[in-house]
């Protein structure tokens, strides 16, 4: 059951990102590499269409993982204010995605972290209205619904750390080598990481009890 809902998480519709504020698409030719070297000096028609062409996959990343629109959109525009603004630290041009993905996962503990703080002060935090449940496909089975229900309340007893790299291994469908770029951390890291949310995870829903 638990690779059955996983396989209807990855098919579920992509979040729509909120819309740009004059409604409209840039379509641009020039690679990745081309728009980072205008910036760089000064182009500000280039960030523009970095932010367009890269606002939709950070954005589908990053509401899974922190579970509320309100501090997705904080986490992705404080992603390509860091990335903006360090953007003369990139070496590899071209992969300016896969550095804006880095970028924005570390912005994601940041405010997991700003939460564990908030909640040791015994001050409420925002909304969750992005659950995994609530991103699942409206199709999907009573049992897969109820199974993810199952394993959303599990997700988030554990460590940040180790949520993230299990939803981005299995959520997101990344590679092991991909969450290991994301996250930061080496490969052998990643795969301790998934393996303790994995376990914890298939010890629950086996038992079907409440996690500890």
């Amino acid at each position: 059951m638990l690779a059955a809902t996983i396989t209807a998480l990855r098919a579920r519709e992509r979040p729509a990102t909120p819309p740009a504020k004059d409604g409209g698409l840039m379509r641009v030719s020039q690679s990745d590499g081309e728009l980072v070297e205008r910036v760089r000096s000064g182009d500000e028609w280039a960030k523009e269409a970095l932010y367009r062409r890269h606002l939709q996959p950070v954005w589908s990343m990053v509401l899974p993982l922190i579970g509320s629109t309100v501090e997705a959109e904080d986490i992705i525009q404080d992603a390509f204010i860091v990335a903006f603004g360090d953007i003369h630290k990139l070496r590899e041009a071209e992969r300016f995605g896969s550095w804006l993905m880095r970028i924005a996962v570390h912005q994601v503990h940041r405010r997991f972290r700003r939460r564990k703080t908030w909640h040791s002060l015994g001050l409420a935090w925002g909304v969750e209205d992005a659950s995994l449940d609530a991103l699942l496909c409206t199709d999907c089975s009573p049992e897969v619904a109820a199974e993810l229900t199952k394993i959303a309340e599990v997700l988030a007893e554990l460590a940040p750390r180790n949520r993230i790299a299990w939803m981005l291994r299995f959520v997101e469908g990344c590679a092991l080598d991909e969450v290991a770029e994301r996250t930061g951390v080496s490969l052998a890291t990643v795969k301790r990481r998934i393996a303790a949310a994995d376990q914890r995870l298939k010890r629950h829903l086996n038992r079907g009890g409440t996690p500890r």
